[in-house]
């Protein structure tokens, strides 16, 4: 049985610093279960929420990702870790790229570590960050029902 490959940083580059961000929440969101109680991740969630809305800081971001990561707790490392990293590609966005695509892709390992639906779901949703204008200019001619 072959291992299904995770959305890599090659990949991830091709996207704007705000759709990085934007699959980081993704794939922190895939395991939402494992950190819904924790409040430091709670927080950075919606920090890096706000921070895609244009109504949080970077530095706002890399607080809330520090404090996310100083409630690690060995039960939910891995959930913990994505929403860190989620948090930390919002920070990173606002000045290094790479930073950002680094962290996303952190994420997407994080959160689907053996789970291949989790994978299938991470790729189906880059790849519409990846053609969203195409498919609202489909959308917008009718093309798309």
């Amino acid at each position: 049985m072959s291992k299904i490959k995770i959305v890599s940083e090659k990949e991830l580059s091709l996207l704007s610093h705000k759709d990085c961000v934007r699959f980081a929440l993704f794939c922190a969101e895939q395991v939402r279960d494992s950190w819904k109680d924790i409040p430091e991740c709670v927080a950075a969630i919606e920090t890096t929420e706000r921070w895609l809305e244009g109504k949080a800081s970077a530095e706002e971001c890399k607080k809330a990702a520090y404090a996310a990561y100083a409630a690690y707790d060995a039960a939910s490392a891995r959930a913990v870790h994505a929403v860190a990293y989620a948090a930390s590609s919002a920070y990173y966005a606002a000045a290094y790229a790479a930073y950002a695509v680094a962290y996303a892709a952190a994420v997407a390992a994080e959160a689907s570590a053996g789970k291949p639906h989790l994978i299938e779901a991470q790729w189906n949703y880059y790849e519409e960050l990846l053609h969203f204008d195409d498919i609202a200019e489909k959308l917008l001619l009718g093309e798309i029902v």
